[in-house]
């Protein structure tokens, strides 16, 4: 995903970014906080925390300003 902004020094998630990503868009899709994303039914391994998905969201976000 060209458009998404990766870490300079090498860090690379443990998660897949097109899942984060999908689940940013449910999120903001359903309108549900994000404490009550249904993280098991949104990706397809081990789901990471809420916190994580947050992160990224605000990362992508501020980014963009």
């Amino acid at each position: 995903m060209p458009y998404l902004s990766i870490a300079k020094r090498g860090f690379s998630s443990r998660f897949d970014l097109v899942e984060i990503e999908n689940a940013i868009l449910y999120k903001l899709r359903s309108g549900c906080q994000w404490r009550l994303l249904q993280m098991g039914h949104l990706f397809s391994g081990e789901p990471p925390s809420q916190d994580t998905v947050f992160h990224h969201y605000r990362k992508w976000s501020i980014k963009e300003e």
